[in-house]
């Protein structure tokens, strides 16, 4: 038996009424979403020293798989005085980067493995170098230039 027009409208009707179910559902759980996103965090506090809530030199070392005394000399700071007070106000500047790398890497990858894999892997935008590499070579900057571009969705 054909559908007669009533019957069309009615289920089209039907249809459209579970459709703005399904929206009013996506819009809500889209703004938990963005209220979540634009609460305050910190990413990776454990990077952080405990008393005085800076970076800390020797956990980003640890983090990133690497000897402290190489990220201190990569990055141009004095080893002796990093290994004394890896957390020292005066390393804050240097250290802002390289943190802010791995931010971004936790919120792609969340493993620190993984982070360091990438980190390892020669990178075409870095002229084959890898992204460690870059970094090392006190340059931290064109990194968080990268990793940020891609958060964005922005083509490098």
């Amino acid at each position: 038996m054909p559908t007669t027009l009533p019957d069309a409208r009615t289920e089209i009707l039907s249809q459209a009424a579970d459709l703005q179910v399904q929206i009013s559902a996506m819009q809500a759980k889209l703004q938990m979403i963005l209220r979540g996103a634009g609460g305050l965090q910190i990413v990776l506090p454990e990077l952080h020293d405990e008393a005085s809530g800076r970076i800390d030199a020797q956990r980003i070392s640890v983090y990133m798989g690497i000897p402290l005394k190489r990220l201190a000399e990569g990055l141009h700071l004095n080893y002796k005085a990093v290994h004394r007070n890896p957390s020292a106000e005066v390393f804050q500047t240097a250290l802002k980067p390289v943190k802010r790398c791995t931010e971004i890497l936790h919120d792609f990858f969340q493993k620190p493995e993984t982070v360091r894999v990438w980190l390892n892997t020669p990178h075409p935008d870095l002229g084959q170098y890898s992204a460690l590499e870059t970094i090392l070579a006190n340059n931290a900057t064109a990194v968080v230039r990268i990793l940020e571009n891609a958060a964005s969705g922005v083509p490098v």
